[in-house]
């Protein structure tokens, strides 16, 4: 027994299953999408095999009896939970991996959030909410819609920056003071991957990197690029300064590689391309601000 199955109490043989077994001939009678399963006992193996566009009709209709704004049944909702468990618990393990290999970056404190355990309630809480507020009426393909959404605010609640700057952009972009990680820290750590010397390293390349660290402490100040750019950036540093060879056919010094975007996008949760698109925004935006910026720090001088 999965501990997501657990925490719902959809356990075979469970309670709240017995009452859904001793309901379901009462809901065929009010929906005619579901006699085509055959049986209460048959809905888990009739998915594993049935047409697709059947399985949507069938968890619709369960969708429509569970919502709040529909059939209100609670019971119903289980039964719609109960099919979608094993996708809530590959999802729980994918988000534990990525917890254990790369910190949420976040605006907000996650302190206990961060155990195995904490995961898994926070995907069985948000999956009972969203098979309740399903939006039966609008949506087709709803185990994936309902994943989906459990998803997005499961990562919301682990202080993830792309969703939070999703949901509520003014929030992603408010720097929060205190314990958690301010844009100038964001900027200190790009700064501290791009400082870096190599041996053996030039004075013009030496100078070349100090450029960029007062580049990046101005744009942090002058709000030419938002906190999530500058935690993406910090990411994409970080793992173009662990690769070894690039592919530089890109351009950007090898920044939009390949190997750094498949390394950025596993840490981040998100696309590849969305990695070297929002990178490569970010570098635009620098390219363009760096005439102010040589101003500024002229006049500062």
């Amino acid at each position: 027994m999965s501990a997501v199955e657990k925490l719902l109490g959809l356990e075979d043989g469970g309670e709240l299953l017995e009452v859904a077994r001793t309901r379901w001939d009462d809901w065929c009678t009010r929906d005619e999408r579901l006699p085509a399963v055959g049986g209460f006992d048959q809905l888990r193996p009739w998915l594993r095999h049935a047409d697709y566009d059947d399985v949507d009709d069938v968890l619709l209709a369960l969708a429509e009896l569970g919502a709040t704004d529909g059939g209100n049944d609670n019971v119903a909702a289980s039964v719609l939970a109960k099919c979608l468990l094993p996708g809530a618990c590959q999802l729980a393990a994918r988000l534990q991996r990525q917890q254990r290999s790369q910190r949420f970056r976040d605006h907000q404190p996650v302190g206990a959030l961060q155990s195995a355990g904490a995961i898994d309630e926070l995907v069985a809480s948000q999956l009972w909410i969203e098979v309740r507020t399903v939006r039966w009426r609008r949506i087709r393909r709803v185990a994936s819609n309902i994943l989906l959404d459990t998803r997005a605010a499961v990562l919301l609640e682990l202080g993830d920056h792309f969703q939070l700057e999703r949901r509520d952009r003014s929030w992603a972009h408010t720097t929060v003071t205190g314990e958690q990680a301010t844009f100038e820290t964001v900027i200190e750590n790009a700064s501290r991957i791009t400082g870096q010397s190599a041996p053996g390293e030039s004075e013009t390349e030496n100078r070349a990197r100090t450029e960029v660290t007062e580049l990046l402490d101005w744009a942090g100040t002058a709000e030419v690029i938002t906190p999530s750019e500058g935690t993406l950036l910090t990411a994409v540093l970080q793992a173009a300064a662990d690769v070894e060879t690039r592919n530089v056919r890109r351009g950007c010094g090898g920044l939009l590689s390949n190997e750094v975007s498949r390394r950025v996008a596993a840490q981040m949760g998100v696309s590849e391309s969305t990695v070297r698109r929002r990178t490569s925004r970010t570098l635009r935006a620098l390219a363009q601000a760096a005439p102010r910026s040589a101003e500024a720090l002229s006049d500062a001088c």
